[in-house]
């Protein structure tokens, strides 16, 4: 029921490789449209390009082998590590993270199926994955778009949950490491030989806006749209750009934030399940 509150208002577009999210919100006065997210698709010469970095990052395959296998369905037991979730205390809490999950999949398999680009198998037999590569196209990174907006949403909910400057410092540390383990779950897809990094950097910005999208329709919260533009995605004279958690996907080459802020209506359903999972923090 919280699914399909969250979604009902959200509609895709697309044109000559160019794909948006909007969310449309029926009124007395009609129909009023937000523009979320703008995405634009790599084309081949780059794609090529980046296949040359997922041949490199093969070399991880034998370190990172186990934990590969072990985030091929939802990693909720990673964002446990970090931030003591547990099964019998935060049982709202989980079921917010599914509904984030189910949320990343619906909006990115749409994406996939519009952009429809090929995985780096079929580019090189260099390339050999260690795992079974998904029928599906890569672009963006579903793992990686799943990992980021759960990185955001937990981030929030804790902030939400343990406000005012005492906690700050608390609050910057774990975002930190809620990002920097949302970047290594999107690059264990590219050390699997199944991804292109610019996938990822996609699926940072994708995921990065679910995430704070499923947070405005919880609280209130604002948002901006934001950009992301493969079909740039290159390093100095076209070369090769590999994934970077570094990089800016506010305001730079990696990824943009649109406009001015703006607030979404809430749903009373998942303002009831955001309320009762801050209580399991407080």
């Amino acid at each position: 029921a919280c699914f399909t509150e969250l979604v009902e208002g959200l509609q895709f577009s697309a044109h000559r490789g160019k794909a948006g999210l909007h969310h449309v919100e029926l009124g007395k006065k009609g129909c009023k449209q937000r523009d979320l997210l703008s995405l634009t698709a790599p084309d081949l010469d780059l794609l090529k390009a980046q296949a040359e970095l997922v041949a490199a990052y093969a070399d991880l395959s034998g370190d990172r082998g186990a934990e590969i296998l072990s985030q091929m369905g939802l990693p909720v037991p990673f964002w446990a590590a970090i931030t003591g979730i547990l099964d019998h205390r935060q049982k709202k809490t989980l079921q917010l993270m599914a509904l984030a999950f189910s949320l990343a999949n619906h909006v990115e398999m749409r994406f996939k199926q519009i952009f429809a680009i090929v995985r780096p198998v079929e580019l090189s037999p260099q390339i050999q994955p260690m795992i079974a590569t998904p029928g599906h196209g890569a672009y963006p990174s579903g793992h990686a778009t799943e990992a980021f907006t759960v990185a955001t949403l937990l981030d929030a909910l804790l902030r939400a949950a343990r406000p005012g400057p005492a906690h700050q410092d608390g609050h910057e540390a774990t975002k930190v490491q809620l990002q920097r383990q949302a970047y290594r779950i999107a690059v264990n897809r590219t050390v699997a030989g199944v991804h292109y990094p610019v996938d990822s950097a996609c699926g940072r910005v994708l995921g990065t806006l679910l995430g704070e999208y499923l947070v405005g329709r919880c609280s209130g919260h604002t948002l901006k749209e934001r950009e992301f533009k493969g079909s740039t995605y290159s390093g100095p004279q076209g070369a090769a750009r590999d994934f970077d958690l570094q990089d800016s996907i506010d305001n730079g080459e990696a990824g943009k934030q649109l406009g001015a802020a703006f607030a979404l209506p809430t749903g009373p359903l998942m303002a009831w399940l955001w309320d009762e999972a801050v209580k399991e923090w407080q």
